[in-house]
């Protein structure tokens, strides 16, 4: 790592606290070398009488750098404005081979392998079946789909198709994506990960698009130039979320909501959604600040009563789903989402919407395990999902802003 790059973050976290209380992860393991400044400390003593630079020094300080979440807190909470996060980066990338983690290896490997975090990457092609073609080129919009709703959350790519196909958009997916290299950027490997951004981005302007509209923030950061340290040449059209371009749908009149849902206002009234609350992302949220876009979209659904949750806007807790953390590691992961869905229930939500496909996964995996362990008594040790058979348990729904969108239509 270069120290000088991030000299005056590392010299300034390392005696501030000021969002110590608001590390995610921190306030998880309760251990101060997980908080930015236990980072700092840590960056900036490594190689001095303080902390040898040792084998065994070097590991510890790998396994601290691959455990923060990513989530945002330190930089948008940050009096000075500093980037702590992009430190952290840098640091993961300065890992030499014979220090990482061993599921960190994993990972590189298999991403080195495939360019994704799955060994045999679902395509696009595969979601549009009996509906139609649209993959083609020279359409207005490109919808890029990302790599985790194609390999793991193929509803939520449906639900946004069936959207557009609702609001008569005339647009198309990507053939064979490949990803925007933000796997292999946050695994520390930011040759590859720019190659890789580099690739998608040349795929995408010869299609030439009107516009790019991306189902995940992440996604959205990276393909907009957004990220530091991923830079790649700029596209000609611009790169908005979902919930922008549905919002301009609706308020051009070509979408027009209904309350009571699914697919039409005249569903029983029993199923009717009296309550709905925001679960701001670390992606949409506090790294690219679109805070009251998905709340007008929600707004826009007439019948529904809209509740500002109090943990909200930049100040929400994570859901643990940035930074890989839950392939990194996937308990702390489930346990930090769980302890944002504590914030959430109790409080009479019906439904509860998301910009991210990534935090919706990390919520109901939350929901299920938590529920499933409270029978049992506790609910510190957080299992893998399981379907909730409690037919007296009111479950919330947790959805997509696609998803949200499209059940009332």
């Amino acid at each position: 790592m270069d120290k000088h790059e991030f000299e005056k973050v590392i010299k300034a976290c390392r005696f501030c606290l000021m969002c110590r209380h608001l590390c995610t992860v921190g306030n998880i393991t309760y251990a101060e070398t997980n908080t930015p400044r236990g980072h700092a400390l840590m960056i900036d003593c490594m190689g001095s009488e303080a902390l040898r630079d040792t084998p065994e020094n070097r590991k510890r300080a790998a396994e601290v750098f691959f455990s923060c979440c990513y989530c945002g807190h330190c930089q948008s909470n940050c009096v000075s404005s500093y980037r702590h996060p992009d430190a952290i980066m840098a640091a993961r990338a300065s890992v030499g081979d014979e220090d990482l983690p061993g599921r960190v290896a994993k990972l590189r490997r298999l991403v080195e392998k495939t360019g994704e975090c799955y060994a045999a990457p679902a395509q696009a092609a595969g979601l549009r079946d009996a509906s139609g073609g649209a993959l083609r080129g020279g359409a207005g919009v490109l919808l890029y789909i990302g790599s985790f709703v194609r390999n793991e959350a193929p509803d939520i790519a449906r639900a946004a198709m069936a959207v557009l196909d609702k609001a008569g958009v005339d647009y198309f997916l990507l053939p064979k994506e490949t990803g925007t290299g933000m796997p292999a950027y946050l695994l520390g490997m930011p040759d590859a990960a720019r190659a890789q951004l580099g690739g998608e981005l040349q795929k995408i302007a010869a299609l030439s698009p009107g516009k790019v509209v991306a189902l995940s923030p992440e996604d959205q950061r990276a393909l907009g130039g957004g990220v530091p340290g991923l830079e790649a040449p700029m596209l000609n059209a611009p790169v908005i979320s979902f919930s922008a371009f549905v919002l301009d749908l609706i308020r051009s009149g070509r979408l027009a909501p209904e309350g009571g849902g699914p697919g039409s206002g005249n569903a029983d009234a029993a199923d009717a959604v009296e309550s709905v609350a925001y679960h701001d992302s670390d992606q949409g949220g506090r790294f690219l600040e679109k805070y009251e876009t998905p709340r007008e979209v929600i707004k826009a659904v007439p019948g529904l009563n809209f509740e500002e949750l109090f943990w909200s806007g930049g100040e929400a807790a994570s859901a643990g789903e940035s930074g890989l953390l839950r392939m990194l590691d996937g308990r702390l992961a489930e346990t930090i989402a769980a302890k944002r869905l504590e914030q959430i229930e109790g409080r009479g939500i019906d439904v509860l919407v998301t910009d991210s496909p990534e935090a919706k996964a990390m919520l109901l995996a939350a929901q299920n395990g938590v529920q499933a362990v409270r029978s049992t008594g506790g609910v510190q040790n957080i299992g893998p999902a399981a379907q909730n058979t409690d037919s007296e348990t009111k479950k919330m729904k947790i959805l997509h802003i696609a998803e949200f969108i499209d059940y009332y239509l």
